[in-house]
């Protein structure tokens, strides 16, 4: 397997163009007439320093935006019950789990919840029986939720 110069820059051209590696790979093997497996083909490039073209950046859209913020809960929508249910992340993941921390719902009962690999989330409460309020679920699932999109989530 050996590419000519041309077919080097040719490839580093596609690449830079936001060609894909199964771009790159069609190319070899049709236009090249080179059998190439995915793998040997991000071989190549590694051997080649060429890397994937970083995807464009959306253009930011000021209607989104103000709709993205109106969309957001305010903290006094965050309460439920007879107080208000707080929402800890931890710092070091659970086994096993995408996400993990602690909530405290507004009657004062505590809970482990975990996010798997999946994006299901559940719930261990020590109190055996014990469940939360539609409320309290709400708010915990919102606080949840702002808690990821902020600076400290994923």
């Amino acid at each position: 397997m050996s590419l000519s110069n041309e077919q080097k820059s040719q490839i580093a051209q596609q690449l830079a163009d936001g060609a894909s590696i199964a771009d790159i790979q069609r190319l070899i093997v049709d236009d090249y007439k080179i059998p190439m497996t995915y793998m040997e083909v991000r071989f190549l490039m590694d051997d080649l320093n060429l890397d994937l073209a970083p995807p464009p950046e959306p253009e930011p859209d000021a209607e989104a935006d103000a709709d993205s913020l109106e969309a957001q809960p305010a903290e006094a929508e965050l309460v439920g019950g007879d107080g208000s249910v707080s929402v800890e992340m931890d710092k070091i993941k659970r086994p096993g789990a995408a996400l993990s921390g602690s909530v405290t719902f507004s009657d004062g009962v505590s809970a482990n919840w975990t996010v798997d690999p999946y994006g299901r989330l559940g719930l261990d409460c020590a109190q055996e029986g014990y469940q939360p309020s539609p409320e309290d679920i709400e708010a915990f699932q919102l606080e949840l939720q702002r808690q990821m999109q902020g600076p400290a989530g994923l």
